[in-house]
């Protein structure tokens, strides 16, 4: 691959991912411009939760929607470029026969998915912005094909936009008012990723995310993802954003003494719980978190000035920033898009 192509590539990727795509569509058009510069056969889309690493959607090309078996073998840790050490490595990229060194059947990916579909070539992106994964995505290519240390390089020189892109896309959205009044749901799940119980706040919550309960391909991988860290005797955690806007937590365990089935609850996310996100999502220095968080307390400037050991003009300047990033021109606005319209009743 030439340098001119690598620059006009990287160039497009920025641009999109700057221009406020939705998730959806964001996925859509830099996958098309992907595909001119890394030919491929298919590919596939995660979203993931920053914090926990958990894949919380998916989108893919040219293959079947991911399931139970998937999330059992596709994002293991201690397999070759796993997710988690594309975030943390120099490079957020990585080819699969580079990193076994040309011994595919090393990876258990490889052998329990990839092989039995004749992909011969994996290409694999983790979108890191600001240290924090927000997505990945996975190129693959069938025989005799395989991806170069170049393109591996110019899959690397598009992860942080394309990390920056999904964060935007996905988090700029607060909870609906109408869900507090809203109870957890638990839903039981055996090892071969199906419903073996859900109570019927579950079914609801499960019905928002466009899951069908009755039907294992039917699940969020959300649920199948974690289950299995939950099967690994790990308690796992994740927040996932519905279509229209409202976030929910979901948390798995394992149940006692049936560790192939696993408990996860479904419920509302609170406040707190997804603020960091929004934050991240509207570029808020350390700074300015801090003072949205003393606005949501209800502080007065002068409060927050004294609090903050800052000056009231000070405080003033970051509040103006804040107000540009998201959009909103007072403090009681500002509360209700980024706590809830609960958090602004001490605000004027």
């Amino acid at each position: 691959m030439n340098s001119r192509v690598l620059e006009r590539t990287v160039a497009r990727v920025e641009r999109l991912a700057a221009a406020g795509r939705g998730t959806d569509d964001l996925m859509d058009e830099a996958g098309a411009l992907l595909s001119a510069a890394l030919p491929h056969e298919s590919h596939c889309w995660h979203t993931t939760d920053p914090d926990t690493l958990v894949e919380t959607g998916f989108r893919a090309y040219q293959m079947p929607p991911p399931n139970a078996e998937v999330a059992r073998f596709a994002y293991l840790p201690d397999d070759y470029n796993s997710i988690g050490a594309l975030v943390t490595g120099r490079r957020h990229s990585g080819v699969l026969s580079e990193a076994t060194g040309s011994r595919l059947d090393r990876s258990v990916r490889y052998r329990e998915l990839l092989r039995p579909v004749g992909v011969t070539g994996e290409l694999r992106i983790a979108l890191v912005a600001d240290g924090a994964c927000w997505g990945t995505l996975s190129l693959f290519r069938e025989a005799p094909g395989d991806f170069t240390t170049d393109e591996c390089d110019l899959a690397h020189a598009v992860s942080t936009a394309l990390g920056r892109g999904l964060r935007t896309a996905g988090l700029r959205a607060r909870n609906t008012p109408d869900s507090a009044a809203r109870w957890p749901g638990v839903l039981v799940v055996d090892r071969a990723g199906a419903a073996v119980s859900v109570t019927p706040p579950a079914r609801s919550w499960l019905t928002e995310l466009g899951a069908d309960p009755d039907d294992a391909a039917g699940l969020p991988f959300a649920v199948h993802a974690l289950a299995e860290r939950a099967r690994v005797g790990q308690e796992a955690a994740a927040r996932i954003r519905t279509a229209d806007g409202r976030w929910l937590a979901l948390h798995a365990s394992a149940l006692d003494g049936a560790p192939e089935q696993v408990a996860v609850v479904i419920q509302e996310a609170a406040p707190d719980a997804v603020a960091p996100l929004l934050y991240a999502a509207f570029g808020f220095t350390a700074r300015e978190r801090e003072i949205v968080d003393a606005v949501v307390q209800g502080g007065s400037t002068e409060e927050i000035a004294g609090r903050l050991f800052i000056s009231p003009l000070t405080v003033q300047t970051h509040l103006s920033s804040i107000f540009a990033k998201t959009g909103v021109r007072s403090r009681r606005r500002l509360a209700g898009l980024l706590h809830g319209p609960g958090n602004t009743r001490n605000l004027e």
